[in-house]
């Protein structure tokens, strides 16, 4: 990667070369041409002038107006000298500044001849009108002579004129300036060289046309930077996350680092120039380069299909326009910025409006979500966590303060005052919906367990926001209310699922013969293993998804069953064991204490991890492999 951009530094570098040569060559030619032109003027002007002052005009009666010449064609030699002697010094000037010097100081030798032919001409034409008006001959040698000079000095006159002209010695100085102004502003980027900077303000002071050139140029180099797809895009393709992040790492860039870097270039170049100037190439250079793409980008982002994720976006966008507001008013003020702030204060109010209408919905939002009831397997609805988590985002340190600027200046608008109550309050009545949901959706199951297990995880959930933003702004008694609610409706789970299995145990075999009150005992346990393996399977699907909450679920479970199982095997022990001795096989299907116990603690585990965890912990016989009692063993005390 590193060889290939040497390689085209190289031959970027060569072509520059090659270019730079091509110009020097015609300059070259152009002098030459020039120079020879120049040359026979001169030995002509010479002519004349040795001739006036030759010895035989001395003896003639016109000698003193003759004379009288000589000054103004001498003038006109010597300014012609020096012509010739900074024509040289072009052709061989050592770098940028001492170019723009000799390219001004011939423009201004050269304006001086002019003007000194200028004075020549009408001392020869007056010359030869009063000559003439004294007796001198039309073909008096004297007078021919002038006649022919006022023609060379015409010629001469129009140096200034031809210089400027396509081809000319001025014409292609002045190009060459123009080509090096390019190139100094098309390399200009990121940081101001001082060196190029000098030379930016001595071209300046040459070229007359190089306000539209700078802004040409540094329009084009600026537009380079904002070759991006996605500002090409329609309002309804604007609505891509990574590009709207993209939106906003751009323009913060344009506005902190490209546009500052050129506002404050505009200035150190034309700060001798005046501040209107400055102001103009900064506005056009502004409003052409990209920033006007940028922020009808944004508009159309605003203006994209409103929903909740929307208004984060849309948080996000605004926050950028106000990270970058003070620099963004600090350079685009002036006339030729004017459709930028129009814009801007269009993005601004579009993005205002855009929060607003989705903010105030909300609540609606949820309460539309009512009627689609979720598939209640016991679990917190993706509406509650993701509900919740978003009000957390809009609580945030990072969001808060923005939205609350941005509802203080919608209600503004409307000649309202903004509170935090207002904020506060509408966050609540999100949640106000989100708990009638809930209700709705609970109240419409008929299993009653499955509603108890819903509500205690959703009020578990709303409980364990304390340290959330929402939390806090909820406050203490909310989040107590909710635990106490977990509680009441985990309490009431128990109650609903197991007290009518627990009934079985209240039955007594007493008063019974003691065959009758076997075949009762078995009858029971038979019944309850039934029992416990109907809810176990109906209920091994449903959720409890947090780890905390299932182990105390479970315990609770654990608490209220398995002491009342024990209880009533230690009660029958005896007749249990007459009955394994009496038995042919021995084989009764009934759980061990242990066993019911750690079947217990495997519900509301996902169905895979329950059965990688607990896949011996259902005994089809009357007692448990792993713990050491055969088919052949008695159940005794110690293992119950």
């Amino acid at each position: 990667m590193a060889e290939a951009k040497s390689l085209a530094r190289l031959k970027a570098m060569r072509s520059l070369l090659k270019n730079e040569m091509e110009k020097s060559e015609t300059f070259s030619l152009v002098l030459h041409k020039t120079g020879s032109k120049i040359e026979e003027i001169n030995h002509k002007l010479l002519s004349l002038e040795a001739d006036v002052k030759a010895e035989r005009w001395t003896s003639s009666p016109f000698s003193d107006h003759i004379r009288h010449t000589i000054a103004p064609i001498s003038a006109v030699l010597r300014v012609f000298s020096s012509v010739q002697e900074l024509e040289r010094s072009l052709l061989s000037s050592n770098g940028v500044l001492d170019y723009v010097s000799d390219v001004k100081r011939l423009g201004e030798v050269m304006k001086l001849l002019s003007s000194s032919c200028a004075l020549a001409l009408n001392w020869l034409e007056d010359t030869i009108e009063f000559l003439t008006e004294n007796g001198m001959p039309e073909d008096h040698p004297c007078g021919l002579r002038f006649k022919t000079s006022i023609k060379l000095l015409q010629e001469l006159q129009m140096t200034e004129a031809h210089a400027y002209l396509r081809g000319g010695i001025l014409y292609t100085a002045l190009k060459n300036l123009e080509t090096e102004f390019k190139r100094i502003l098309e390399e200009e980027e990121q940081v101001l060289s001082e060196a190029n900077l000098r030379k930016l303000q001595a071209i300046i002071k040459r070229l007359t046309n190089c306000v539209p050139i700078y802004i040409k140029v540094r329009t084009t180099v600026i537009q380079k930077r904002f070759e991006i797809d996605y500002l090409k895009k329609t309002i309804t393709e604007a609505d891509n996350e990574g590009e709207i992040d993209q939106w906003r790492l751009d323009m913060e860039i344009a506005v902190k680092e490209i546009y500052e870097f050129e506002s404050k270039l505009c200035y150190e170049v034309f700060k001798d120039v005046g501040e209107d100037v400055t102001l103009r190439c900064f506005g056009e250079i502004a409003s052409d380069s990209g920033i006007i793409s940028l922020l009808k980008f944004g508009s159309r982002i605003s203006k994209c299909k409103k929903n909740p994720l929307k208004l984060l976006k849309l948080l996000d966008c605004f926050s950028t326009m106000d990270i970058i507001r003070v620099e963004f008013n600090r350079l685009f003020r002036g006339e030729q910025c004017s459709e930028i702030r129009r814009l801007t204060r269009e993005l601004i109010s579009n993005l205002v409006k855009g929060v607003c209408e989705i903010f105030w919905e909300l609540p609606c939002q949820v309460e539309l979500q009512r009627p689609n009831r979720p598939l209640l397997e016991g679990g917190i609805p993706r509406l509650v966590s993701v509900v919740t988590e978003y009000c957390n985002k809009l609580l945030g340190d990072k969001n808060k303060p923005i939205l609350s600027k941005i509802l203080e200046i919608d209600l503004g608008w409307k000649n309202e005052k903004y509170q935090e109550e207002l904020l506060i309050g509408h966050i609540y009545n999100i949640l106000r919906e989100i708990a009638l949901n809930l209700d709705a959706w609970s109240s419409s199951n008929k299993e009653t367990s499955l509603s108890c297990i819903f509500m205690m995880n959703n009020h578990y959930h709303f409980s364990g926001l304390r340290e959330t933003h929402l939390g806090k702004m909820m406050g203490e008694s909310w989040l107590s209310a909710h635990e106490q609610y977990r509680d009441y409706y985990a309490a009431m789970y128990v109650k609903e699922s197991w007290g009518n299995l627990l009934s079985l145990l209240t039955k007594k075999a007493q008063n019974v013969s003691r065959k009758r009150g076997r075949e009762s005992i078995k009858r029971t346990l038979r019944e309850f293993s039934k029992g416990f393996d109907e809810i176990y399977t109906k209920q091994s699907n449903w959720v409890v998804d947090d780890e905390n909450l299932r182990w105390k679920i479970c315990q609770a479970m654990v608490r209220t069953v398995v002491p009342r199982y024990k209880s009533y095997l230690q009660s029958y022990i005896m007749l249990l064991e007459e009955e394994d001795h009496s038995s042919d096989d021995g084989k009764h299907l009934y759980y061990t204490p242990k066993g019911l116990e750690m079947k217990l603690k495997t519900m509301f585990h996902k169905r895979e991890e329950t059965e990688k965890r607990y896949k011996d912990s259902y005994f089809v016989n009357k007692v448990v492999m792993d713990l050491g009692i055969t088919q052949n063993s008695h159940l005794s005390l110690e293992a119950i």
